[in-house]
C-alpha cells in the first residue's frame, strides 16, 4: 500500500506519534538462579537408569520443580514502556549531561539515569526512583532499560519485518 501523502504540514503533524517501546524484565533473579541449580541436578542424572520396575525417575520431580520455578519467574514479569522525548527536551537533556571531554557527545555516567526517568511512561519514575531500582537490578537489566530509552530517541521508525508472520501468511497463501 503506498504511503498516504499529506498536502499540508498540519496533516503531517497530526499523524506523528512519538516512538514507543515496551520491554519486560523478570524481577525474580533468585528463581533464575534456582533454575540453574536444578538444570545441574538434571545433568548429573542424565545417565540415570532404573534399578527395578518400581523405581521412580528422580528427573521427573526435578523437571516438575523447574516448571514451577519458571512459572514463578513469569509471574515476576514487569513491563516498562518508554516514549521518545520531543526534540527540545532531548536537546536540553543532552545539554544538562555534557561529555566529559571533546570526544563525548554526552556524559555516559549521568545521562542514563536522566534518560530512563525522562522517557519512562509506565511505570513513570523520577531519577531518584530509577537510581533505587538500578541498585537492585543486575547490569544486564539496567542495560535493557537504558538501551530501550536510548532506542526510542535515536532509532528511526520503519515497518519491522516479522519472519514468523511472513511464514504464516505465505504458508496459508495470503499475500
Amino acid at each position: 500500500m503506498p504511503a498516504r501523502k499529506a498536502t499540508q504540514i498540519a496533516d503531517v503533524l497530526a499523524r506523528v506519534k512519538p516512538r514507543e517501546e515496551t520491554i519486560t524484565l523478570y524481577l525474580d533473579g533468585a528463581a533464575a538462579g534456582r533454575i540453574a541449580e536444578l538444570e545441574a541436578q538434571l545433568a548429573d542424572l542424565a545417565d540415570w537408569q532404573p534399578d527395578s520396575l518400581a523405581a521412580a525417575d528422580p528427573r521427573r520431580a526435578i523437571a516438575k520443580e523447574i516448571a514451577a520455578v519458571q512459572d514463578q519467574i513469569r509471574d515476576s514479569a514487569q513491563p516498562f514502556t518508554f516514549r521518545a522525548l520531543p526534540a527540545k527536551a532531548w536537546s536540553d537533556l543532552l545539554a544538562v549531561h555534557p561529555g566529559r571531554h571533546a570526544q563525548e557527545l554526552y556524559n555516559p555516567t549521568t545521562l542514563p539515569t536522566a534518560l530512563v526517568s525522562a522517557c519512562a511512561v509506565e511505570p513513570a519514575m523520577t531519577p531518584e526512583e530509577y537510581e533505587q531500582l538500578a541498585e537492585v537490578l543486575n547490569q544486564a537489566q539496567r542495560d535493557e532499560l537504558e538501551l530501550a530509552a536510548w532506542r526510542v530517541n535515536n532509532e528511526a521508525t520503519s515497518v519491522p519485518f516479522s519472519l514468523a508472520a511472513s511464514a504464516l501468511r505465505h504458508s496459508t497463501g495470503e499475500r
